[in-house]
């Protein structure tokens, strides 16, 4: 486990949370909670998972920027749906799945 990386992830967390706190505005609140929320399940329940469980965050992020893509609420929804599906692919192709498959076809 990488400690370096959970210390940034816990930070980062730590940053949306106080700025929600700050501003007062609930959605900061729940995003850094939610943010601490996926570090806890990520590093301790899908522990020897990870690139599928990354895959898995990756297709859900992509498919949310989608969906904002389509909703006309919000103030910007074109750039932030882009800005959402962006992220959702970029954590895709860092997932490290393939390199998982060619491990696990490799032990067979």
């Amino acid at each position: 486990m990488n400690n370096r990386k959970i210390a940034i992830l816990a930070a980062l967390g730590a940053v949306f949370f106080a700025a929600g706190l700050y501003f007062g505005n609930n959605s900061y609140e729940y995003l850094g909670i939610g943010t601490w929320f996926s570090g806890i399940i990520y590093y301790t329940l899908f522990r020897d998972y990870k690139e599928v469980t990354s895959l898995i965050l990756g297709l859900i992020i992509l498919h949310t920027g989608v969906i904002l893509l389509l909703v006309e609420k919000l103030t910007h929804p074109k750039l932030l749906g882009f800005l959402v599906f962006t992220a959702g692919i970029i954590v895709v192709l860092n997932s490290g799945f393939s390199d998982y498959l060619k491990r696990r076809k490799s032990k067979i």
